[in-house]
This record gives structure tokens, C-alpha cells and sequence, in this order.
């Protein structure tokens, strides 16, 4: 049964479970956090950005090879949340490149596809949608739907109209 947390609870959880593993799994003494949320002024945002800090990175990173993927990526959600539309980007960016980059609802699924990555296994898991576990994947297709209509007014990923070549967003 899925705890109730919050997203800061669940990160929290993930790391402190790192740290104690990383006897076991050395390559968890490079997983790191990107602090990339948070309110901040106008001007303060802007000199982040300039520094090459970008909308959409994910909670979590773990720069290491494993399983044929560069790197793992997890977007940590906890109850009913969402992935933005720039979360989605970046995901979808990590994963075309090589690495992998996960939706993740809750620190125990965390730690799961933490583990299985490091394993070489993650392709065990039931991932549907870039979401984990795959009964969370309604979440993120939802947000999918209206993502990948384009011009023509047909899914993108279904749709074959060369003559169309773009989303509306």
C-alpha cells in the first residue's frame, strides 16, 4: 500500500536509501538532485537561466551507465500530481538521446526502478507511458493527449502526414 508523502518526503527517502546502499552500489555516490523548483524573483530566475539552469529537469539524476542506458532520469510524483508539459519534454529529450528517464510515483517505486536500473533490469518493469508503476500512466497520457496533436489535428505519433510536421503547442 502507496504511503501518503509528500514529494519532498519521497526524495528525501530516496536518498537517505542511497546513501545507505552505496556500499553495495557504489555508482549511488554520483545520484544527485537537481534544485530546480522554487519560487524566486524575476531577476534571480533570469541570472539562473543564463547559468544553464532549464525548465522541465528532472527530481533525479544518476549519471552512470547501465542496462545499454547512459543515465537514469526520475521525475518523482507523489498521489495524483502530473508531469509538466517541460517535464515531459526533458524526459522525452534524455530518452531519445540514450539515457533513460522515468516517471515516478512515490519513493518506494523510486528506490524499485533505482535498483533495477543499476541491476541492467529495468526493462523488467511494467513502464508504460515513461511511468512508474504503469497504473499511474493514465496521469501521464492524459497530459500525452494533448501533446501530440498537430496542426492536422491528429496524434503525431499515430499520424503519418508529412504535410503537417508540428504540434500545436
Amino acid at each position: 500500500m502507496e504511503r501518503k508523502e509528500t514529494e519532498a518526503q519521497a526524495q528525501a527517502a530516496v536518498f537517505d536509501w542511497a546513501r545507505w546502499q552505496q556500499s553495495k552500489h557504489p555508482a549511488l555516490k554520483s545520484m544527485y538532485h537537481a534544485a530546480n523548483e522554487g519560487k524566486r524573483s524575476r531577476s534571480a530566475g533570469a541570472n539562473l537561466k543564463r547559468q544553464g539552469m532549464k525548465p522541465g529537469v528532472s527530481d533525479i539524476c544518476l549519471p552512470y551507465a547501465a542496462g545499454g542506458f547512459n543515465n537514469l532520469y526520475i521525475e518523482l510524483k507523489v498521489g495524483s500530481n502530473k508531469a509538466t508539459e517541460e517535464q515531459l519534454n526533458f524526459i522525452d529529450t534524455i530518452n531519445a538521446i540514450g539515457g533513460r528517464a522515468v516517471i515516478v510515483y512515490c519513493s518506494d517505486a523510486a528506490i524499485e526502478v533505482i535498483t533495477a536500473y543499476l541491476e541492467g533490469n529495468i526493462g523488467s518493469l511494467d513502464i508504460k507511458s515513461d511511468t512508474y508503476p504503469a497504473e499511474k500512466a493514465k496521469l501521464t497520457d492524459k497530459v500525452n493527449e494533448k501533446r501530440f496533436i498537430g496542426f492536422c489535428g491528429i496524434d503525431c505519433r499515430t499520424c503519418d502526414n508529412m504535410g503537417c510536421l508540428g504540434r500545436k503547442n
